[in-house]
């Protein structure tokens, strides 16, 4: 026989090296048991639905889907639906602006313009019409990811008004 035609020789079955016997205490058990909980707990409060939560925000730094800013004497809330935004889907920017005495502002031009600076793209900015108490536009968010939504109120007396929103599609 030659080299090419000889049969390998199985190599010899190896076995694993013994563990520490630090290890195998039960202190150390229960903090590696403890450790896996608190892993998986973070893991699962991600899925939490709830609006207010980091997870389904719209933002890592924990904006909600029904954020509130005030500029210019106006209170602008943006209501998005559906909660947690789709990327790729149209949703529904339900706007809400009250002057500095909570009451409703009506005769407004309000204009929403969502934009994804990290890609450069803008998803179609939308002039609101007017519906019940407030304002209401489609919300073409075009991918998953954060995108920041500015609101402009020009209210037929006053000051222009603009808020920008921190949002997440999902």
């Amino acid at each position: 026989m030659n080299r090419r035609t000889a049969t390998a020789q199985p190599a010899a079955p190896r076995t694993p090296a013994p563990l520490p016997a630090l290890s195998r205490t039960p202190a150390v058990r229960r903090s590696a048991l403890l450790a896996a909980a608190v892993l998986a707990i973070a893991a699962l409060s991600g899925c939490n639905s709830g609006a207010d939560t980091a997870a389904n925000s719209g933002s890592a730094k924990g904006a909600s889907c029904n954020p509130t800013k005030t500029n210019a004497g106006l209170k602008i809330t943006l209501t998005a639906t559906p909660c947690p935004l789709q990327g790729g889907k149209t949703g529904t920017a339900a706007i809400t602006v009250k002057d500095s005495d909570g009451k409703a502002v009506d005769g407004a031009k309000v204009e929403v313009n969502p934009e994804m600076a990290s890609m450069k793209m803008k998803g179609g900015d939308q002039t609101a019409a007017a519906k019940g108490d407030g304002y209401e536009a489609k919300l073409v968010l075009g991918m998953s990811g954060d995108w920041k939504v500015t609101v402009t109120v020009t209210p037929s007396t006053g000051q222009k008004a603009t808020a920008t929103f921190d949002l997440t599609a999902k």
